[in-house]
């Protein structure tokens, strides 16, 4: 596919004062590429102009060594294979806000997000997810609401030493289930949430965070399966997460071409994961890849 955006050429500029315009010129680009499904979301066009900001920002801190660009450029590729997938929208939405997360927590660019970190705590508000889970002496309440596509997480922790912040965020999809573990067995929790979106794909994400030597929270980096293509073959949603002892799992079925969305027939791929520190956060790296017939 063409690929035309400003990103693409490594170059950020000036984000359009108005709202329904991408980073990147809609007259440009033909209608059945990549950015001609972009320019027919507000959504996308949105979020585009949102990573393109970061992204600037991002430039703008890397150092001379530093493979940003390159990166960049290997997104878009990613971004791009959305075409794959069941809901083309839906799957990149996921993608973007995947980056965007990760260009924020690489370069510390977090107090730059226009998502409110602090939550809202309305007793009024109805919470469809609501469980509260603890471990090694610390406590996470779990809110979401579900009433739309778009829904509001809330997470309460306490018995951290020194921030016990309540932590309120966005998601595209709904809470399915959510589990405390300490995957790398440093005597602090992580609380792992796992989120559905919605329509047919069921495209999983993950949302963690991790308590650093029990007195605060880090955000927890999950890799979005598009950035590696030979796990991707055949993934068209429909995750599950899961802990298991040690390890984080996630599995998927597989989709033969033609597939329909009801039935795939390409069996079951089966991907672990282990907790290792990151350059700004915590990652989960994969370690091991199984596929089930």
């Amino acid at each position: 596919m063409e690929i035309r955006s400003i990103l693409s050429a490594g170059l950020v500029l000036s984000v359009a004062a108005f709202a329904n315009h991408p980073s990147f010129d809609c007259s440009k680009v033909k209608k059945d590429s990549s950015e001609g499904v972009i320019c027919s979301s507000d959504k996308l066009m949105d979020i585009d102009r949102e990573l393109a900001s970061v992204y600037k920002k991002a430039l703008a801190k890397a150092s001379k060594d530093d493979r940003l660009k390159a990166e960049q450029r290997g997104w878009i590729k990613g971004r791009n294979d959305c075409w794959k997938a069941k809901d083309e929208k839906q799957c990149m939405i996921g993608e973007y806000k995947v980056r965007i997360k990760e260009l924020k927590e690489k370069y510390q660019l977090s107090g730059d997000s226009s998502t409110a970190k602090h939550a809202n705590t309305d007793s009024g508000t109805k919470y469809a997810f609501d469980k509260t889970l603890k471990l090694e002496g610390i406590t996470f309440h779990v809110q979401a609401t579900d009433s739309s596509s778009l829904n509001q997480l809330v997470i309460t922790p306490s018995g951290l030493k020194e921030v016990n912040r309540v932590i309120g965020q966005e998601i595209d999809g709904s809470v399915t289930g959510a589990e405390v573990a300490d995957l790398n067995g440093d005597g602090s929790p992580e609380i792992y949430i796992y989120v559905t979106s919605a329509g047919s794909g069921s495209y999983g994400t993950l949302v963690a965070y991790s308590a650093n030597n029990k007195k605060s929270l880090s955000e927890i980096y999950l890799p979005p399966i598009g950035q590696n293509k030979k796990m991707a073959q055949g993934y068209m949603g429909h995750d599950e997460f899961s802990i298991a002892e040690n390890t984080f799992v996630r599995r998927f079925p597989l989709y033969l071409k033609n597939d329909p969305n009801c039935c795939p027939k390409g069996g079951t791929r089966q991907l672990e994961y282990k907790l290792v520190p990151g350059e700004a956060t915590w990652q989960l790296k994969l370690v091991k890849s199984t596929t089930f017939k």
